[in-house]
């Protein structure tokens, strides 16, 4: 069975689908910090909220118990309101998953950064460990509920 979806949905702060909304719940954009100079001053920065996460397109195929997904989608965060340094970034990736529908184990993934934009764009590739880790606990934690169900 193969299952393809495809979404142009995507405002600030909401998630649309089950997807969506698993990553905005693991709070991808929480532990996300970067050095920057203000006025000479060299200042931590959060760009610790979430603008919003879009899937564009998934696919899911299963064979048995076993699962496998592939996810192309953008997640953007911004900087606190009250930064003294505001900006933010959108990076694109591409999510594989592969999972044991029976024990409700996740047998494999992979995050890739293809993309990013923003004030602070250039620095996403230093934070690629951080988001890959979010994203990857939300779509867990999905997976969790799902076999929970």
């Amino acid at each position: 069975m193969i299952i393809v979806a495809a979404s142009s949905l995507g405002s600030p702060a909401f998630a649309a689908n089950v997807l969506e909304r698993a990553i905005e719940a693991a709070q991808p954009c929480k532990p996300l910090k970067v050095r920057q100079s203000v006025l000479g001053v060299k200042v931590e920065l959060g760009i610790d909220k979430l603008d919003f996460v879009r899937i564009d397109t998934l696919e899911i195929r299963v064979d048995g118990d076993l699962a496998e997904a592939r996810a192309l989608g953008t997640l953007a965060c911004r900087t606190s309101d009250d930064a003294p340094l505001q900006g933010g970034f959108s990076a694109k990736a591409r999510i594989h998953l592969q999972a044991n529908l029976a024990t409700c184990v996740m047998n494999g993934s992979s995050i890739e950064i293809v993309g990013a934009g923003g004030e602070f764009g250039d620095v996403v590739t230093a934070l690629e460990p951080e988001i890959s880790a979010a994203l990857r606990k939300g779509v867990e934690n999905a997976l969790k509920k799902l076999c929970a169900s």
